[in-house]
């Protein structure tokens, strides 16, 4: 029975540990980048009003740093954009996973200022979009900070190395 309580404490570590956390969060910074995408385009264009604000957006032109431009181009511009960067963010943290053993303070650091940038697109989503958006990004917010924590509360492999070392230099001169 305590073989099988070691191993269920093993498999729950491995769970939360700040590898899998933020793998997992970039798993759902896709889903995000998955979701905003297929809204495309962005609009409501269910009633008279929505058809004609949509049709305004596309035709109203006006000149900014010596480009004419629409409404409607900065709309769908920018709404790519936050794709690509979704995407970006996604991929980013995958490979950041790979440093959690290598420098685990540095990246608790990094994980906590992007687990804070979350919080902030959590409050946008809930204060000018929707609740899915929200949902996700303060979820992804909790999971970080949570591998922030665990991270910053680790010792390098190189710190180990060095102090394990030393001990064994100061016992061996005993």
């Amino acid at each position: 029975m305590s073989e099988n309580k070691s191993n269920n404490k093993r498999l729950l570590g491995f769970l939360v540990s700040p590898v899998v956390l933020i793998r997992l969060s970039s798993i759902l910074v896709v889903l995000l980048m998955a979701g905003h995408t297929s809204a495309y385009p962005w609009t409501s264009t269910h009633g008279l009003q929505e058809i004609q604000l949509v049709d305004s957006m596309k035709s109203v032109e006006f000149e900014f740093l010596g480009e004419r431009s629409t409404y409607w181009s900065l709309y769908y511009g920018w709404g790519l954009l936050i794709s690509v960067l979704l995407l970006t963010l996604a991929i980013i943290l995958w490979l950041l996973s790979d440093l959690a053993r290598l420098a685990p303070r540095r990246l608790g650091v990094i994980t906590g200022i992007i687990s804070a940038s979350c919080l902030v697109g959590a409050y946008l989503s809930f204060r000018f979009f929707y609740i899915p958006p929200f949902l996700f990004f303060s979820a992804i917010c909790v999971i970080l900070l949570t591998a922030a924590v665990q991270l910053l509360r680790q010792q390098t492999m190189f710190t180990d190395v060095k102090s394990r070392n030393y001990e064994f230099s100061k016992h061996k001169n005993v």
